[in-house]
């Protein structure tokens, strides 16, 4: 301890610091109450006096006691009454004469709900007041500048002034974040309802310190998980004010609660219905648990659309959303001819509830279907999407239950046929294979311990119609129903220690509550008498069933071939045959009662054609089925691996070839021959490749005829239809961080709100994806008499480019090799401007064809603080 020449106490040891300093306070307040109330002192009036020394704090320590006299009538009113816990990490000084504290270092300290974190504070014990501000640290070429958090709001300021009588502060250059942004201010005084009162404030989700752009606040009052309210106030861009876009005042958000508020529209032109104002509205912030918007659309020709949205969530119950569009279609001018008006609607929601509300059952809800929905295609999604679907279903499953079943009600409809398919219901209950004969004690690896069956019941109402036809009163006579269970039987075991034995039966059975026979009726046409064939519904519960037996045998075959030539080592092949024989009965026949014969046609016919789960199929089957599968690798020697010395290498993943005779069949026994198989190319395509191969000769009328290819052409068999596939990605690898390992991306890109508008990923620098099908039939031409060969090959891309870490290029094409075009082009051009975003989007050909141009902030509160310039062209093909 030591004493400078201006009187001022320098501290450099904590412990005796601590004493001294609270012993000087107990006599400064005292003395202060003498003074006042002209007393003298008593013996018994000091009482202790509490020190809280904080020793995980490095540095100096303390606490500045609120009441450290009993008697509290003697305390002067100008006495600090709060608790101040601080903490430095370096030293604290003295004054005697101007009674004041310095605290320098990485300060801390506390008061009730306020913690001011900074490097110079200095206290005065006689005006009761706190003062903070900006100081250099040791390089002299960073500010380190005071933190203050009250409440759940933190405070970054230049310096401050805080006034422990009145509870008020003088803060300058403060910046705090609210929940959707960022708070600047030249000078602000903060109120003892932690209220700020601002003085040339500025808003913005600009994070600098200097933003790019902001709405200057003239005046401003900030009430804390409320809003910000303010007198005149506008934009400024690039430090540029903009006095056309502002208002006389305003109020700005500054709540973590969702709040209602306008939503801005887009704007635009389309090619057929003219200049667009597009979702647009406003958005209903209900409660925690459920919000809404409504919005419209408007076009200059005289098309227009409402709709209504709804999410909804509750935490570990339930989630969901509904939407309701209503749109009326104006396409050309009123005028003239070629207009036309159209409505279309659609519905789009879900529920799924969460899987904590019940461990055992799920219940969800998938809705999406509407009429003429194309007409109101924005984006590429809504133009190919020719199909909705909607589904609703239950599942149900106990932990240690053999059983699970669930239930559906699905719908489905086509846009361009107009057909509407419905489930109504399709329930299903399953059972887990179950092995009766089954031992865990000795012999339980005999074959009829491994015997095991399943049972498997679906019941199902089905109903398909089209979309104008639906809601007729008839139209529900049409439904077909049914029941259908599947009894599958097996077991394995092993046949001279290398050929795996599974023979199965499979039984499957239906329910039905009617049948249909036919009867052939004279009707007299003029002068000529015809026969028709009338079917007649004969209502009777009918369970119809058939089965197969099968039993397949399966080996493998290894092949080890030596090279040791250069770096190959030896190729291995594998080679996986199987033989398999299957019978199933005829059920055509009498002796089964599933088919009736016609006269008049000489043929025998289903009682079951057209039902829901079809009836037993007729011909005797027994066949013989033979499968090849094939596996190559390549065991080589590794470059840089020091751990393993070789490496295997997949020359083809796998080759399958296969074909089957029908021992039961008159002729034509043989099926068509097929091949199929995949590998990898390099390391990062695959290789998919099928072919099929008919062994019989077809006669001048395209029909098969029992003489083979080999007799007629001398030729195995005859080409019939293949198919070639590519697909793969190239991308840079991502970079080693120091312990070895990929590094991760940083962080997802945010939402984008455009889906015709491909994502920025600028964490890959380019990245380029190739799908690549060629598909060939061999088709026979009756006129000429001979095969023709259709070929369609197409190839997809995509790619990306990231010339900068803020520009990005990114496309997508499909070309079509027999049609000589591309079918589908689009490009975009994507530039981070850190708190804004510029993007250019170009569609150059294609029903969709249009491009946009659009700068805009990022935030979603500033959502319509941009610039969109966008045309679309001709869609006429629609309408």
């Amino acid at each position: 301890m030591n004493f400078n020449k201006n009187n001022i106490l320098i501290i450099k040891n904590p412990q005796f610091f601590v004493k001294y300093f609270f012993t000087f306070l107990l006599l400064f307040f005292y003395e202060s109450g003498l003074s006042q109330q002209d007393t003298v002192l008593q013996s018994d009036t000091l009482t202790d006096i509490g020190l809280v020394d904080s020793s995980a704090v490095s540095g100096v320590s303390g606490v500045l006691p609120s009441d450290s006299i009993k008697n509290k009538d003697v305390i002067s009113p100008d006495a600090v009454d709060e608790l101040i816990d601080y903490s430095c990490s370096d030293s604290i000084l003295f004054s005697f004469t101007d009674e004041k504290m310095f605290l320098y270092g990485s300060g801390d300290l506390s008061a009730k709900d306020m913690d001011l974190k900074s490097s110079y504070v200095e206290i005065s014990t006689k005006d009761s007041y706190l003062f903070a501000k900006t100081v250099s640290d040791s390089s002299s070429s960073n500010k380190i500048k005071p933190v203050l958090t009250q409440g759940k709001e933190s405070f970054t300021v230049s310096s401050i002034k805080y006034n422990f009588r009145t509870k008020k502060a003088l803060v300058k250059d403060v910046k705090t974040q609210t929940d959707q942004g960022y708070l600047h201010s030249d000078i602000a005084k903060m109120q003892t309802d932690k209220e700020l009162h601002i003085k040339d404030g500025k808003f913005t989700t600009c994070d600098l310190d200097h933003p790019h752009f902001y709405i200057e606040l003239t005046k401003a009052k900030k009430i804390p998980d409320k809003h910000i309210i303010s007198g005149p106030m506008y934009f400024v861009i690039a430090d540029i004010p903009l006095y056309f876009i502002g208002l006389p005042f305003g109020i700005l958000p500054n709540q973590k609660k969702n709040s209602s508020g306008v939503i801005i529209p887009e704007y635009g032109e389309d090619q057929q219905r003219g200049f667009f104002l597009r979702n647009g509205g406003y958005f209903f912030a209900v409660n925690d648990y459920l919000n809404a918007s409504f919005l419209g659309d408007i076009y200059s020709r005289g098309s227009w659309g409402l709709t209504g949205k709804m999410n909804f969530k509750k935490r570990y119950r339930y989630s969901g959303s509904l939407e309701l569009k209503y749109s009326k279609i104006q396409t050309g001018e009123k005028v003239l001819l070629d207009s036309r008006t159209t409505s279309s609607f659609s519905v789009l929601g879900n529920y799924a509830q969460d899987s904590k509300a019940n461990p055992n059952g799920t219940f969800s809800v998938s809705l999406n279907f509407g009429k003429n929905f194309v007409l109101d295609a924005k984006t590429l999604n809504d133009l190919t999407d020719n199909t909705k679907s909607s589904s609703i279903s239950y599942r149900w499953s106990r932990p240690g239950s053999i059983f699970n079943f669930s239930a559906n009600l699905r719908g489905t409809q086509n846009s361009k046929t107009h057909a509407v398919n419905l489930l109504l219901p399709d329930l299903a209950l399953n059972m887990k294979r179950q092995t009766p004969f089954k031992s865990s004690g000795a012999g339980g690896a005999d074959w009829y311990r491994k015997i095991g069956f399943s049972l498997s019941i679906k019941a199902r109402n089905s109903l398909t119609t089209t979309d104008t036809t639906l809601f007729d009163n008839d139209v529900w006579y049409q439904m077909k129903n049914g029941l259908q269970y599947s009894l599958p039987v097996s077991t394995s075991f092993s046949l001279f220690n290398y050929i795996n034995v599974s023979p199965s039966l499979n039984f499957n059975g239906r329910l039905y509550t009617s049948y249909v026979r036919q009867r052939n009726v004279l009707l007299a046409e003029g002068d000529e008498i015809v026969s028709e064939i009338k079917n007649d519904t004969v209502y009777k519960v009918t369970m119809p069933f058939d089965f197969q037996v099968s039993v397949p045998f399966s080996t493998k075959f290894y092949g080890i071939f030596n090279i040791n030539k250069g770096r190959v080592k030896a190729v291995r092949h594998v080679v996986s045959p199987s033989l398999s024989f299957s019978y199933r009965p005829d059920f055509s026949r009498d002796f089964w009662g599933y088919y009736g014969y016609n006269e008049e046609t000489e043929s025998y016919y289903s009682y079951y054609t057209g039902y829901i789960f079809g009836g037993p199929p007729s011909g005797k089957s027994g066949a013989v089925s033979l499968s090849v599968g094939n596996n190559l690798e390549m065991k080589v020697k590794a470059k840089n691996d020091t751990v393993d010395e070789f490496k295997k290498i997949k020359l083809i993943d796998n080759l399958n070839f296969g074909v089957s005779y029908n021992l039961a069949a008159d002729s034509l026994n043989f099926s068509n021959i097929y091949m199929r198989g995949n590998t990898r190319l390099l390391k990062n395509f695959s290789l998919s490749f099928s072919a099929d191969f008919d062994p019989y000769v077809k006669d001048t009328l395209g029909h098969k005829i029992n003489v083979f290819e080999w007799t007629e052409n001398s030729k195995i068999a005859r080409f019939n239809s293949g198919r070639l596939g590519l697909t793969g990605s190239l991308k840079p690898e991502k970079k080693k961080n120091g312990k070895g390992q990929k590094s991760s991306s940083s962080s997802e890109f945010y939402y984008y709100p455009y889906p015709e508008i491909p994502y920025a990923d600028f964490d890959i620098p380019w990245n380029l994806s190739v799908n690549y099908n060629f598909n060939v039939i061999n088709k026979f031409d009756i006129p000429t008499r001979s095969y023709i060969r259709d070929v369609t090959q197409t190839v997809s891309m995509n790619a990306s480019l990231s010339l900068t870490s803020n520009w990005q290029i990114t496309g997508k094409a499909n070309y079509d090799f027999a049609a000589k075009k591309f079918s589908y082009a689009q490009f975009t051009v994507y530039r981070d401007l850190h708190c804004w975003e510029m993007t250019f989007n170009v569609i150059p050909f294609g029903t969709l064809k249009s491009y946009s141009f659009r700068i805009n902030i990022k935030s979603s509160i500033f959502k319509g603080i941009e610039y969109n310039k966008r045309k679309e062209w001709d869609k006429s093909v629609f309408y």
